[in-house]
């Protein structure tokens, strides 16, 4: 059965809330980040809530083309980073995140320097 745009999108906001508490705590910038998401995705308070009080038991669901494969990486390592830092386990768990996507290090490595420019810039 195929899945609708709906519950994919619902897949990556929980992809990105996986990332978001890897290190333990949602801190505010990382709240707003899934706020905005959340928006743009079109889900409801409930969803939001649900996968929020869910967090530690959400598995990672792999989107199914390579447009969507390259912007849960992106947005997991923006997510990781928002607090300034990548710290130990967002690294492992964006790692891994990069891994099942069928991503290597490499390219992960890659996508934290290009989005600390782009943040270097914006400042």
């Amino acid at each position: 059965m195929e899945k609708s745009e709906q519950q994919i999108k619902l897949e990556h906001f929980q992809n990105l809330v996986a990332v978001a508490f890897a290190d333990g705590s949602l801190d505010k910038d990382e709240a707003s980040f899934l706020a905005e998401r959340a928006e743009e995705y079109g889900l409801s308070k409930k969803e939001v809530d649900e996968t929020i009080a869910n967090a530690e038991n959400l598995i990672f669901v792999i989107p199914l083309n390579d447009e969507d494969r390259e912007t849960q990486l992106t947005y997991s390592v923006y997510i990781a980073m928002v607090d300034g830092a990548v710290d130990d386990k967002e690294y492992a768990l964006c790692l891994k995140i990069a891994e099942k996507l069928d991503f290597d290090k490499r390219y992960l490595d890659e996508i934290i320097e290009l989005t600390g420019k782009l943040w270097a810039k914006s400042e």
